[in-house]
């Protein structure tokens, strides 16, 4: 049996909340993460918000560093396949699971 607690505790829908009986185990997946390194405060990994952008991706690793920049921006992300593509991103795109951003030094 699957229990999505969003559905619970965000959006209210008590109809989805189970009752536990004696015996019963609970599994709690690993949450959805990415990942960042460059020229942020706080490289590393962090949790995924549901709808989390770009931008809220660097906030969340403190920022920029006095030499980042937010232009060339890069994302490596797994196709449906499994490979790796790296692309240019802007502050508002959408951070995926396993994603990971590099954040560059600015030239000047």
């Amino acid at each position: 049996l699957h229990v999505d607690l969003s559905d619970i505790f965000v959006d209210g829908d008590v109809g989805k909340d189970e009752i536990l009986q004696a015996g019963d185990a609970i599994y709690v997946n690993r949450a959805p993460a990415y990942y960042i390194y460059g020229q942020v405060q706080r490289p590393g990994m962090y949790a995924i918000e549901r709808g989390m952008t770009v931008a809220q991706a660097i906030a969340k690793a403190g920022g920029l560093t006095a030499r980042g920049t937010e232009r060339g921006l890069k994302l490596q992300r797994r196709n449906a396949v499994g490979e790796v593509e790296t692309f240019e991103v802007k502050l508002d795109d959408a951070v995926r699971a396993d994603d990971l951003l590099q954040v560059r030094e600015s030239l000047f």
